[in-house]
């Protein structure tokens, strides 16, 4: 079954051949701020930067007599009954984030994915939070059409304890278990991959990927010939696919990434390759993102820095010579494992003319909430790589 490429984000001609496309948002380029001085910095591999926004988030308004429904509610795989002219599945797996739409008949194939937090009983579908990809087919055209829309799932419980779904507002109908026939020869539970390393081969094509899954995320490494770059997101395992939904990438990344993995870890992608895998343990402690929100400094010599990582996913970098303002950048930050990704949205150099990267990566070490941290991370441009505590008067 020939599946359709939607969009990239930001990937190489070289590397459409590896992993099948998906639609997503890729539309929120980095960007680039003069300083006072006139002077101009510049982002490096500037490309669409764009991220993956966990649905949710509001409350939902629900019918008297009734709740909204929570994680515990779902069964791992779902109907919520006819849609697009079939049956529309849907899938919670272990309810780690991901969430995904299915059609799944004898002329289509299609899904829809998103990362969510279920807040409210809540799952928006939209382009800024989800990817589609799907065969050739009039049901699967229709499903698009109503993923590129944006659409809002509530779910409920009734009062006869019954989870029922409103689709856009719609009316309020009956969610039934639909267990899926699971291949023994494959690995179906996400479970399995968490807190592994797979070093993943295509000799033919000269490719190396190198996956680390934690309790709810991944970042995948990838080299081609002299060329690295990386991605990073949610994932789980649905319907006997691995599914890989992209949220921060430093250069070209497809917004989601949909495999079958046998328990030999042999990884088949949709789109046709195949890559023979390795399995190791992760050596690394995952690092709490709650720990490492807040403000930070470091010094060198004459020079301060400060960084901010807020809780809502915001980062702000400053720093001063001898108190005079030498460059300021501005983004968003997550936490994979005991990785640090920032991501920039704007970089702004007032002297030095140095270079901003598109995304800096590193791994977070010796975190103490009241003293600091190493961060060994890999940007070009000379930050700190120790961080303290600010001390207040």
């Amino acid at each position: 079954m020939n599946f359709k490429v939607c969009s990239v984000l930001g990937a190489s001609a070289l590397a459409m051949t590896l992993m099948l496309a998906a639609c997503g948002s890729d539309d929120n380029s980095s960007n680039v701020e003069r300083g006072d001085d006139g002077s101009s910095s510049s982002v490096e591999e500037t490309s669409s930067s764009s991220t993956t926004e966990s649905s949710s988030s509001e409350e939902a308004d629900v019918p008297k007599g009734t709740r909204a429904a929570t994680l515990d509610d779902l069964e791992k795989n779902m109907t919520l009954g006819e849609m697009f002219g079939t049956e529309l599945y849907l899938a919670s797996g272990n309810k780690q984030g991901v969430f995904s739409l299915w059609i799944q008949d004898a002329s289509s194939m299609a899904v829809i994915a998103v990362h969510s937090d279920f807040k409210g009983g809540v799952i928006k579908i939209s382009t800024d939070n989800g990817s589609f990809m799907g065969s050739d087919s009039k049901s699967s055209d229709e499903m698009q059409a109503f993923f590129e829309k944006t659409a809002t799932l509530k779910f409920i419980v009734n009062e006869n304890d019954q989870l029922q779904v409103s689709v856009n507002d719609g009316d309020y109908k009956d969610v039934k278990k639909s267990p899926v026939d699971v291949d023994r020869n494959d690995i179906s539970d996400a479970n399995e991959l968490h807190g592994t390393k797979l070093t993943c081969k295509n000799e033919t094509e000269k490719l190396e990927q190198v996956y680390s899954f934690y309790k709810d995320s991944y970042i995948v490494e990838e080299k081609i010939g002299d060329s690295t770059t990386w991605s990073a997101g949610a994932y789980d395992i649905q319907r006997g696919y691995l599914l890989m939904v992209t949220e921060l990438f430093e250069t070209e990344a497809y917004s989601l990434v949909m495999a079958s993995l046998n328990k030999k870890f042999k990884m088949t992608i949709q789109a046709g390759s195949t890559l023979e895998c390795t399995k190791a343990e992760l050596e690394s402690k995952e690092v709490d993102s709650e720990k490492l929100a807040g403000s930070w400094v470091a010094y060198d010599e004459d020079t301060k820095w400060s960084l901010s990582l807020d809780s809502n996913g915001d980062y702000t970098l400053e720093w001063t010579l001898s108190k005079v303002p030498q460059g300021k950048r501005t983004g968003i930050w997550a936490v994979f494992g005991d990785q640090l990704i920032l991501m920039n949205k704007s970089c702004t150099v007032f002297a030095d003319g140095s270079k901003c990267k598109s995304a800096v990566k590193g791994a977070v070490e010796k975190l103490d909430p009241e003293k600091g941290f190493t961060y060994k991370h890999n940007d070009t441009a000379p930050v700190p790589k120790e961080w303290e505590v600010p001390q207040y008067e």
